[in-house]
């Protein structure tokens, strides 16, 4: 019985240590697959600098999210604006299962709107297509390894921080408007059918304004979200779902003035700070840009190359990512609030 006690209770200790010890082996072969992607490209670039870099962004192996597409277009903003000529290539030729996490006729308007997205943020020279049937074109440079996506940030990373390319001038996101009379901070507050643990709870809104109003008392809140979110964070702040401008507390708290990611992205760079808690996309916007920010994800993102809450090679000390897993809903970012100089 002792026996039999002990090699379960050994199993016990042992299990989450194993799990760690997987995840890291796994991990460290996915930056060696990446490092490898990268060396192969930097050989076939030198070897004719006039080729034509094709990316490739295929809906059959690739998710309908607009964070994971916009670091492709960020990758292909950064190679245009150094000097390359790039092709942006979408496949629907079929799409991943999660598409079906969006009624068909969404899915069709959200490959619209991701091909907006692209135009929108990559230079007038880039090519952006939608195509049928993808096959490889023997005289451009093809970034088409299966699920690109996930390894699109490391691959920027590293042109950056291990082959020293320098950052374009005007690479990172700013924001159009001039009008700095009514300085806000913007608040992601996520509320989407799937994936639901990483909604925000009621009491976690309440208590996140709380700490924000008290950090920036002099600034409006801007909430960033979908209709239903808005909706949910306005109840929990005022008791009305109704979306519309009003104080809160001596603090005036806003809806983003027009919906959909595009026009969320472009509420983002006109903020003075930015935060979201468990999600989503939107928050990409900021990472590309020298606005402040906090970042709280429960998931490991596919950000390979940093640690310490830096999340990119130009990442600033009042630019924070963190992974925060088991405790989302409630960990406090006070103390992180203070520190930053904004």
């Amino acid at each position: 019985m002792w026996v039999d006690f002990r090699r379960k209770h050994l199993r016990f200790i042992y299990a989450p240590i194993i799990c760690l010890f997987q995840y890291n082996l796994s991990l460290l072969r996915t930056r060696m697959y990446i490092k490898q992607l990268v060396k192969s490209f930097l050989v076939e670039l030198k070897s004719s600098t006039d080729r034509r870099i094709r990316v490739i962004y295929n809906f059959a192996d690739s998710p309908h999210t607009f964070g994971d597409f916009m670091i492709v277009v960020m990758l292909c903003r950064f190679l245009a604006l150094s000097g390359h000529q790039v092709v942006l290539t979408t496949v629907d030729s079929s799409r991943r299962a999660d598409w079906s996490e969006l009624k068909e006729d969404t899915q069709d308007r959200r490959i619209v709107e991701l091909l907006d997205l692209a135009k929108h943020l990559l230079p007038p020279l880039v090519k952006v297509e939608l195509i049928h049937q993808y096959r490889p074109d023997p005289l451009d440079i093809n970034l088409d390894s299966k699920s690109f996506y996930a390894s699109a940030a490391y691959f920027l990373d590293l042109l950056i921080s291990k082959y020293e390319w320098n950052i374009p001038e005007d690479f990172l996101l700013g924001s159009n408007s001039s009008d700095t009379s009514r300085p806000y901070i913007a608040w992601h507050l996520r509320m989407a059918t799937y994936d639901a643990r990483r909604n925000l709870t009621a009491s976690g809104i309440k208590n996140d304004f709380k700490v924000l109003q008290k950090r920036f008392p002099e600034h409006s809140i801007m909430l960033i979200s979908d209709s239903f979110g808005l909706e949910n964070a306005f109840h929990a702040l005022t008791g009305s779902s109704e979306t519309k401008t009003r104080k809160v507390q001596g603090t005036k708290v806003l809806a983003q003035p027009m919906p959909g990611f595009q026009n969320a992205v472009s509420a983002v760079l006109g903020a003075s700070f930015y935060f979201q808690r468990g999600g989503g996309g939107i928050g990409v916007a900021a990472i590309f840009s020298a606005i402040p920010y906090i970042n709280l994800c429960p998931d490991k993102s596919y950000f390979y190359g940093r640690q310490g809450g830096c999340i990119m090679p130009w990442s600033s000390k009042n630019q924070r990512y963190l992974y925060v897993k088991n405790d989302l809903q409630s960990f406090s970012i006070a103390k992180l609030l203070k520190k930053l100089e904004v």
